[in-house]
């Protein structure tokens, strides 16, 4: 669904009996829409499957994909820029960033420097991670982000592809089912007619037809 609690810090993170996790106050919560949320499915994935962290087409990979997030770099910015601020933001395991940029965001080596300005829709989801990773280097462990939400992008992906799937096939079977019914209906020109219109419209007439048709079955049984 792309909800996600926008304010995990340790005054709202309880750890239960079972060792599970329990988040409190969701009074920022935030949904990514559904193109920035399969792009960030996408950057989640490149960062857990690259060779290094110094690997040339993975820094690539990783580049394009924050740049197509809506991450503007400053003119003139390194060429590992938009790699080593999605590596920063989202892997905090990382010993050394690429393109020789530091870790600490004060640092005037800091990727974060490299910033023209970052989406809107992600400005919480940045929030999140910092909060996160400050709480990783609080307690000494290594956290990489991108390696917990790995899983999660890949079922977003996998799902996405699923549901492209299954709505074509409903379509095909929709308007099938369309024609078919009017036919059995002795409404031969009216099944040549609907095949010809738009699509839209087509649809639409498809639509209607099928809920005349279960309201018909509903009264028959």
């Amino acid at each position: 669904t792309g909800f996600f609690h926008a304010d995990p810090h340790p005054g709202n993170i309880f750890v239960l009996e079972d060792g599970s996790i329990g988040l409190i106050d969701f009074g920022q919560v935030k949904q990514i829409s559904g193109r920035a949320r399969e792009t960030l499915a996408k950057v989640m994935v490149a960062l857990d499957d690259r060779e290094s962290d110094t690997n040339p087409s993975d820094l690539d990979t990783i580049g394009n994909l924050a740049l197509e997030l809506g991450v503007e770099l400053n003119e003139g910015a390194k060429r590992e820029a938009a790699a080593a601020v999605a590596m920063w933001l989202f892997d905090g395991s990382v010993e050394q960033l690429p393109g020789g940029y530091e870790k600490g965001e004060l640092s005037p080596d800091s990727p974060v420097k490299e910033l023209k300005s970052f989406p809107q829709d992600l400005v919480l989801v940045g929030r999140s991670t910092i909060l996160i990773k400050g709480l990783s280097d609080r307690l000494n462990i290594p956290w990489s982000l991108s390696k917990e939400w790995a899983p999660i992008g890949r079922r977003v992906l996998n799902g996405n592809v699923a549901r492209v799937e299954e709505a074509g096939t409903e379509r095909k079977v929709r308007f099938r089912d369309v024609t078919g019914m009017l036919k059995t209906w002795g409404k031969a020109k009216a099944s040549r007619a609907v095949t010809k219109m738009p699509p839209p419209i087509r649809t639409r007439v498809a639509g209607v037809a099928l809920r005349l048709q279960k309201r018909k079955e509903q009264r028959s049984e």
